[in-house]
């Protein structure tokens, strides 16, 4: 034996096994994370996904915001924003959608909604899809999902920096806002007089928690929390609202749509004799921007809280 062999091999010995690690560790870790989702369900991405398939517009949207766009491969008939996602291979509605054809686009990774339909979310799990529930249901839960999704396709910086843009224009409005006493917070009631069942958002909804986030208050406060009810003429009378908040379709004129607004609150028993209608404080936001849980929600706060508070915008 060479003097001094042994005692090199032995040295040796040690790197070769730093070495080795170094090769497999992210072969078999890089890009796998575990995550909660909104239904208490742990779920583990093995690898940063390549064929994502989003099964409501909101989640679309997140998708396209922190850069994941590229790998989406499938969403709904009803995903039409950024205008990229009109391109993508549509799967169906939201509650009505093509279990063959979503198995067939091979997705890594499938983003749904308490809001879909149950019975395919399951089959997917049987079929061994990774499924991830993503349903924010508050300003500061689309917050944390935006984060959510770029920990899960691998854009956690990107994510991050969105957040950090998003929280600085909720504390501009914020500021702005702070103090106002509650009676200068204006009431608002979520509703347009074209409808004969009139649908408005209970307290604990994203869409009541934009209008407190912008310096107003629900008038539908009494209404169960977490979800949308019906409101009754009568309730809106009593409640009287300063504010009337309805939404603009895409295409709509603002200026002609509040015009056209008022004409037919201005001509029903009850709603003539609203606060909010004889005084013409009718508030009209892009029905993408309140509805959705998703990026644009910031837009919305910041042109409600103008609306309610033009002295302080």
């Amino acid at each position: 034996m060479i003097p001094g062999t042994k005692a090199r091999y032995v040295s040796s010995l040690p790197r070769c096994i730093l070495l080795i690690c170094l090769i497999l560790i992210p072969r078999t870790v890089a890009g796998q994370v575990s995550v909660t989702d909104d239904i208490g369900t742990t779920v583990t991405v093995q690898r940063i996904p390549e064929r994502i398939i989003s099964l409501i517009p909101s989640n679309t949207e997140l998708l396209f915001a922190v850069g994941a766009g590229n790998s989406v491969v499938g969403v709904t008939i009803f995903c039409d924003y950024p205008p990229e996602a009109r391109e993508i291979e549509k799967v169906g509605g939201v509650t009505s959608m093509s279990l063959e054809k979503i198995v067939a686009l091979e997705p890594d990774l499938v983003l749904v909604s308490k809001s879909n339909n149950k019975e395919l979310v399951y089959s997917l799990m049987a079929l061994d899809v990774t499924v991830f529930v993503l349903d924010p249901q508050s300003v500061e839960e689309v917050l944390e999902a935006i984060a959510t999704v770029g920990k899960l396709v691998g854009r956690e910086e990107a994510a991050r920096e969105l957040n950090d843009g998003y929280r600085q224009r909720l504390r501009v409005v914020s500021d702005r806002i702070d103090g106002l006493s509650e009676s200068e917070r204006p009431t608002v009631f979520v509703g347009s007089p074209f409808r004969d069942e009139h649908w408005t958002p209970g307290p604990d909804t994203y869409t009541s928690d934009v209008i407190r986030r912008a310096g107003g208050r629900n008038v539908a406060d009494d209404l169960p929390p977490d979800k949308w009810s019906v409101y009754n003429i009568e309730n809106i009378i009593s409640r009287n609202p300063q504010v009337l908040l309805s939404t603009l379709s895409e295409g709509e004129d603002p200026v002609e749509t509040t015009k056209n607004y008022l004409e037919r609150a201005k001509s029903l028993d009850g709603w003539r004799d609203l606060d909010a209608v004889r005084n013409e404080r009718v508030v009209l936001i892009p029905e993408d921007w309140l509805i959705r849980p998703a990026p644009r929600l910031f837009l919305a706060i910041e042109a409600l809280a103008a609306a309610l508070h033009p002295n302080l915008f």
